[in-house]
């Protein structure tokens, strides 16, 4: 073969073959695909951000919104992988077109959880026979207060602490590592009777008169005869973490019964001091609006008056006790409350308090 025929044959192969480079690096960039979307937390709309999403070897990290992008894949089913912290890792196949939206849905990781702690009271001490309760399982506390659940998971969890004597204790916890120590304090439940220590009547037709050392405790309003009185209880004999859950106010009526209409009461709290001895219409301190519920039954009138004990013994407020008064009514009897001189001591005014503390 002439030498010139063999350089014609081989010019002729490498413009075929230059032909089909170019022809290969345009047909790759014309099927180049892309894939965009956003990380969510799975079953929700809730953006993850700083999540390694990579295909094909091309990654990007997730934004502040969960949105990503993924350019340069050859067109396809391929695998799309993600991976972030606290997070289960993520793969699925998708077919790669020249623009493709696929949101990457995550879940949560859900690790295991030791849950353990101590059940006790502020100032008793550690609280054996306690249960503890998750769902159906109840572990009851040893001689140390402790409890344990060994198996469970680092999700939330409703729990529930009671114990014979002491408050019901309704609380969620979360486990957050392998080992979670979670205790909990409980108070002590207490009923009291607190009897009065001061008390006095006051009339508006007799405005300058004091009745601070009568045996009764008058009530009658019809517009023309306008009776009412104060009370005040002691607080200083109760623990210092007392917290009320009922207070009832207790008065006894020595009025002889008839068939007219019981009363309302109305129980306000006085926005200033005054004295059992000292008190009158004239001079008696302001009081702010009446918030109480009241019942009569069998010569007993119950008060609740819960909110002002909580008032003074857990929010701090001054105790300076209660007024008790009607609003016109002009056939309701009147009702003669017995004080606390009554010659009859259980019939005295007296507040029964149930406490946790």
């Amino acid at each position: 073969m002439s030498s010139m025929r063999v350089s014609r044959i081989l010019a002729v192969a490498s413009g075929l073959a230059l032909v089909l480079s170019l022809y290969s690096c345009a047909f790759t960039s014309d099927l180049s695909g892309s894939v965009v979307g956003k990380v969510m937390v799975a079953g929700s709309s809730t953006p993850i951000a700083g999540v390694f999403v990579e295909c094909e070897g091309v990654a990007s990290v997730s934004a502040t919104d969960g949105s990503y992008s993924l350019e340069g894949i050859s067109p396809g089913d391929r695998v799309v992988y993600a991976s972030g912290a606290g997070y289960v890792d993520y793969a699925e196949v998708v077919t790669i077109e020249d623009s493709t939206l696929h949101n990457v849905y995550m879940s949560i990781y859900i690790g295991p959880a030791r849950l353990f702690g101590y059940v006790s009271h502020a100032t008793l001490g550690p609280l054996e026979g306690a249960s503890v309760q998750i769902g159906d399982l109840i572990v009851v506390t040893d001689e140390l207060g402790y409890y344990e659940y060994p198996d469970l998971e680092q999700i939330s969890y409703s729990m529930t602490v009671t114990k014979e004597g002491y408050r019901f204790v309704s609380l969620n916890v979360h486990p957050t590592s392998e080992n979670y120590q979670f205790d909990v304090d409980v108070k002590k439940l207490a009923t009291t009777t607190l009897w009065s220590m001061a008390d006095a009547g006051v009339m508006e037709d007799d405005p300058n008169t004091n009745y601070g050392s009568n045996s009764e405790l008058r009530l009658f309003n019809d517009e023309i005869r306008h009776e009412r009185f104060f009370i005040r209880f002691p607080l200083d004999g109760l623990e210092e973490t007392a917290e009320p859950s009922t207070a009832t106010l207790r008065l006894y009526n020595t009025w002889p019964e008839t068939n007219d209409e019981h009363r309302t009461i109305l129980v306000g709290r006085p926005t200033e001091p005054w004295l059992e001895n000292v008190v009158n219409w004239a001079n008696a301190p302001l009081t702010g609006a009446a918030i109480a519920h009241s019942t009569y039954e069998d010569r007993w009138y119950e008060v609740s008056v819960g909110t002002y004990f909580s008032d003074w013994l857990v929010h701090g407020r001054e105790n300076f006790g209660l007024l008790v008064d009607t609003p016109v009514h002009h056939v309701a009897d009147r009702f003669v409350f017995a004080s606390r001189e009554h010659a009859e001591a259980d019939k005295r005014a007296h507040v029964v308090l149930d406490y946790a503390w």
